[in-house]
């Protein structure tokens, strides 16, 4: 009974001690405990009692002081130490390939997850720089056949205004006007034509004067303005008083009322705002200019019940759909629109379209498959750093034995990994950051600065923050996860059978090489496609274009169509009064000396308008054109059509090959069938290379880009004449496009793409003085984008050419994890079995056929990872139809198939040299 007490007490006692320390030792300690008592119990009652006093609290005293010892053990692994960095700077500095193909690799990786994670935040979750902008709203309708917006909503603007749930409902629409400054050259500039209640939807104070008022509306109210704070410092030198100023857009002047303060811009990308004064009873539903509705939520109201009052305005339907022409069509017919269905989404949705489930699920998808070719990323880094951990085992070992527990080895390793990772997420930041800016200036390039003002490509710190997790994340894969397998519960032994330079005991498992296999497959299999695109991009626009492209200079003609009074002889005046300023113009650049050939078209050089095409007496296609035709069939052949002057040609030096030019008859709309002209690509795939004079075509299907007045169908065209491919420079498609010319008269294309050619003299320089001829014209008429030839082809090269490298980069660096991971497999097989290398050495065996045998399992993964990769390439073809090799499949199979022998080769050289340099001395002196 004594004997029991007093264990009881003495291991009450050992409590003390941490949970490890007794699992490890309570039972030694007992056991000595028990024998030690019964030997003082013989010499008395006394010496027993003191004995047990003394044990219990020697026991607890060790206890706290080990416990004391092991909370300073678990502080020092939670903090890291200054040494933990010092040791993996030198691991790095140790293994410089390894360490370079891993930060590498990342830091690609975290680059295009970064970089993709600003995108994609600015479109999905932009907020305006406004009190409550979460509660500023836009309101347009939508078919609900097409699911199309429908932006001419100025009929349904009174009824809108009437919602409860929606204040300050008003109306923009963004139209472009002639600066018009005495003494200087007139500038193009962006004018907000603006409902007065955006000042108070925005709730920003004008900085100079007042912002615009609902009497400035009114019908014969004095024309007033409000300027932009870059306007006012750049264009009118921050004048004091500005303040009551005039100025001229086009033929009309305004009185400058006030100054909005530096970054407001709203509702777009604006510097200045005029009174909105459109009359919404004089349009009917489908008609009138396209504008955009906006508002603020009422206090208390919400989207949803905002959405809920608004349908209770519609209004019912007619028993059918309207067609486009405005008749009454057949549902499910192409070009059929039905009812218009309004909705009230956030303001920001209203440009992003982020209110469509799937366009901001396809986005998120997006981000998540970045995130995952990260993961892939630190997987193949894993790879090597578990082949470089297996070199370390003796070191692991030897860590563990002098008292190192596995937290504390495994926080080492992580800290090397959190090293590179951090490498790489420097690295990846800044990659990211230039190629943000390089794409957000490429964009606002193409753009012309017209994209809103809150959508600015650049590293915010909310992405500062992503690319700080996406560093531990990619830390924890590539640290953790072999740590933990090179630290398992048989790592004390591996003591006894490791000796210096015998090599790894650790096995390249299951997983690991079944990671390597589906790593060189995914890279065959992606390799293909990535090739193809980035050659695609790269060669962008190069090459001789088929015209002397530093002799021309562009503009678009355009007149503002609100001129234009409602109804089909408004339409009819505004088309005679263009045609008359379009040729006056015309006529006063001719008699400028410099110039020497003045041209237009409907669209600009290399472009067109998608049509499907029907050749008279020839079945059509049996697969449909796959693109967005709204009206019509998509049963024929898919060709890009175009409006020409007669001298266009003549005018680029591109000679008719085969039959006559356009001529002035073939622009008279109501003949029976006018001439075209045809370019040879059409030739070749549609007629065989065959002559196709005298043959007739019509179109039977019509684009969305391709406006219904622009183009008739069922109409049939007699082919006149063959021009060559113009221009001559690449495009991302692989064969040539079809094209079809039209010939078009003055007033015939709105807006118009003018061409003048300056010989002997750069045509920038003549780009001022094209700006005063046209507003002598008319000041109402706008250039627009007036620039090189040269330098719209440059333009569109930069954009691609930005996407060309990523791709290249990308491709590249999963080439060198494939590249490394065969590197690491090859070398871990030499690492096993190295003493056996060295021993049949010899015994005399060949050496090349050795490590033939040797190799023979690793190349026999890399064959099945390429062969799997290159069957899914083709099943990815399948399933794309065609557009992942895009015809090219005979080129690349074998280009990839070439380029993984390379790869391969180099990744077998050094490890295979590694086991030929092998000395059987050494092997036999190492067993």
């Amino acid at each position: 009974m004594a004997t029991t007490m007093a264990r009881r007490l003495y291991k009450l006692a050992l409590g003390a001690f941490p949970k490890r320390h007794r699992a490890a030792y309570a039972a030694e300690m007992l056991d000595s405990f028990d024998r030690e008592f019964l030997a003082q119990r013989q010499s008395g009652a006394s010496s027993a009692v003191i004995f047990i006093i003394a044990a219990c609290a020697n026991a607890i005293a060790a206890g706290v002081g080990e416990r004391r010892r092991h909370r300073q053990v678990l502080h020092t692994n939670v903090l890291f130490s200054r040494l933990d960095f010092l040791l993996a700077w030198r691991m790095m500095l140790r293994y410089p390939g390894l360490s370079i193909v891993a930060v590498f690799g990342m830091a690609i990786g975290i680059g295009i997850a970064a970089g993709g994670f600003a995108i994609i935040s600015t479109v999905t979750d932009a907020s305006l720089p406004f009190d409550e902008s979460d509660r500023i709203v836009s309101i347009h309708n939508t078919d609900s056949i097409t699911g199309s917006r429908e932006q001419r909503s100025v009929h349904h603007l009174d009824a809108w205004r009437g919602l409860r749930s929606v204040e300050d409902v008003g109306v923009t629409r963004t139209i472009r006007r002639n600066l018009m400054l005495e003494g200087r050259v007139p500038v193009e500039v962006t004018v907000a034509e603006i409902s007065a209640s955006a000042f108070r939807v925005a709730r920003v104070p004008a900085l100079r004067g007042r912002y615009l008022l609902p009497e400035d509306e009114r019908p014969g109210s004095p024309d007033a303005i409000v300027i932009g704070y870059d306007e006012w410092v750049r264009t009118f030198r921050s004048d004091p008083q500005i303040v009551g100023r005039s100025l001229q857009l086009g033929s009309t002047t305004y009185a400058i009322v006030g100054v909005m303060p530096q970054g407001f811009k709203f509702p777009l990308f604006h510097d200045y705002w005029i009174p909105s004064r459109i009359d919404a009873g004089a349009y009917a539903e489908r008609t009138g200019p396209s504008v955009n509705v906006f508002g603020r939520l009422a206090a208390g109201a919400t989207l949803q019940s905002a959405q809920a009052e608004i349908e209770t305005l519609r209004t019912p339907s007619t028993s059918g759909t309207l067609g486009t022409s405005g008749t009454l069509g057949t549902p499910g017919t192409l070009g059929t629109l039905g009812p218009l269905v309004p909705k009230v989404i956030r303001y920001t949705h209203e440009y992003s379209e982020m209110d469509d489930r799937g366009n901001a699920l396809a986005l998120y998808l997006m981000q998540v498959a970045i995130v995952l070719l990260l993961v892939v990323v630190c997987v193949n880094v894993a790879i090597l750093v578990y082949a470089r951990t297996a070199t370390r085992l003796g070191e692991i070992a030897v860590r563990a034995a002098l008292g190192a527990g596995r937290r504390r080895i495994v926080a080492q390793l992580f800290v090397e990994a959190l090293m590179l990772s951090g490498l790489a997420a420097g690295a990846g930041i800044l990659f990211a950051d230039v190629a943000l800016r390089q794409l957000n200036g490429a964009i606002l390039n193409i753009a012309s600065n017209a994209l809103p003002f809150w959508m600015t490509l650049s590293l915010k710190m909310d992405s500062v923050i992503y690319v700080t997790v996406l560093a531990l994340l990619s830390a924890a894969i590539i640290g953790v996860i072999p740590a933990v397998k090179a630290t398992n519960a048989r790592v004390h032994t591996r003591l006894q059978t490791l000796s210096p330079g015998s090599g790894s005991k650790m096995a390249m498992g299951k997983v690991w090489a079944s990671l390597i296999v589906a790593q060189v497959a995914l890279t065959v299999t992606l390799l293909p496609a990535s090739m193809f695109h980035a050659y695609s991009a790269l060669s962008f626009r190069i090459g001789d274009a088929g015209f002397a492209t530093d002799e021309f200079l562009t503009t678009q003609l355009t007149l503002d169509r609100m001129t234009a009074a409602p109804g089909d002889e408004g339409e009819r005046t505004f088309t005679e009064r263009f045609a008359t300023l379009h040729r006056e113009l015309d006529r006063r650049v001719r008699e400028e000396a410099l110039v020497s050939d003045v041209t237009f078209a409907m669209a600009g050089v290399g472009e067109g308008r998608t049509m499907v095409l029907e050749i008279e007496g020839r079945p059509a296609p049996v697969d449909q054109v796959d693109y967005n035709i709204v009206e019509g069939t998509k049963q024929g052949h898919q060709v890009l059509f175009n409006r020409v002057a007669t001298n266009y040609f003549a005018a680029f030096d591109v000679p008719v090959i085969v039959g006559r030019g356009l001529q002035a008859t073939d622009a008279d709309r109501s003949a029976p069938s006018n001439g075209v002209l045809v370019n040879r690509p059409l030739v070749d795939k549609l007629f065989g290379g065959a002559s196709p004079l005298g043959t007739r075509i019509r179109y039977v299907g019509r684009s969305r880009e391709a406006a219904a007045r622009e183009v008739v169908l069922n109409q049939w065209y007699e082919i006149v004449g063959v021009v060559p491919d113009f221009p001559a420079v690449r495009s991302l498609d692989v064969e040539p496009a079809s094209r079809i010319y039209h010939a078009a008269d003055f007033g015939d294309v709105q807006p118009a793409a003018v061409a003048i050619r300056i010989r002997g003299n750069d045509p920038t320089a003549f780009s001022g003085r094209l700006r005063e001829i046209g507003a002598s014209v008319d000041p109402n008429m706008l250039l627009r984008d007036i620039a090189s030839a040269a330098s719209i082809l440059k333009r569109e090269q930069g954009l691609m050419r930005l996407i060309g490298v990523t791709v290249t980069l990308v491709m590249l660096s999963v080439i060198v994890l494939a590249a490394a991971g065969m590197y690491a497999l090859m070398s871990f097989t030499v690492a096993q079995r190295r003493r056996e290398i060295g021993i049949r050495t010899a015994l005399g065996a060949n050496r090349h056929r050795l490590l033939f045998g040797i190799f023979a399992r690793a190349l026999l993964q890399i064959g099945t990872g390429v062969a799997v990769g290159l069957l899914g390439a083709v099943a990815l073809e399948g399933a794309l139809q065609g557009e992942m090799f895009q015809g090219q499949g005979a080129v690349l199979v074998p280009l990839v198939i070439l380029v993984m022998a390379i790869v391969g080769t180099i990744a077998v050289a050094g490890p295979a040299r590694r086991g030929l340099s092998i000395q059987p001395t050494e092997a036999l002196r190492e067993e």
